[in-house]
């Protein structure tokens, strides 16, 4: 009896994992970093772990890929919950001193709140891009409203910055 319940949690987290970040396949690789971005930032809406992790790494290649950092994994899933929007526009791609890096801004609208969050993105040695890194703290923090101070470009309420 105990051995089916282990076999059967064994069959419950193998088809949970599907959906994470382990054993994402094959992603095209994007080829221009306004790409890149964007295809992350559909990965996000599409709860695609998975797809987060093959277009997010270092010049070593993708997290997916090279398994780094150690707990990509966790780094991933912290992203997706951050990142989550209901639409999103690229507003820049600005190349910064090296050709193969970039800074893409990136507006997301979550609710009535809007947030303005910048993604530097790299070249590998494939001619793809991928992203690199994103400042989060831009995004809001998901489990709060917004408050214009903390970043919010909708200015929602009047006083929206008291307490």
């Amino acid at each position: 009896m105990i051995k089916r319940r282990w076999i059967g949690a064994a069959l419950v987290l193998a088809a949970c994992s599907g959906g994470s970040a382990g054993g994402a396949g094959e992603v095209d690789p994007a080829n221009s970093a306004s790409s890149a971005v964007t295809a992350f930032l559909q990965a996000v809406s599409d709860s695609n772990l998975s797809k987060m992790a093959a277009l997010w790494g270092t010049t070593a290649g993708p997290s997916a890929r090279t398994r780094q950092p150690p707990d990509y994994e966790r780094r991933v899933a912290v992203m997706q919950a951050y990142l989550r929007h209901d639409d999103s526009r690229i507003v820049s791609d600005t190349p910064e001193a090296i050709p193969t890096r970039h800074t893409v801004q990136a507006e997301l609208r979550r609710s009535a709140c809007t947030w303005s969050v910048p993604f530097v993105v790299i070249q590998l040695s494939n001619g793809g891009w991928i992203v690199n890194s994103v400042d989060l703290v831009t995004a809001g923090n998901p489990s709060r409203p917004c408050r214009s101070q903390a970043g919010d470009t909708a200015g929602t309420e009047p006083d929206a910055g008291t307490s």
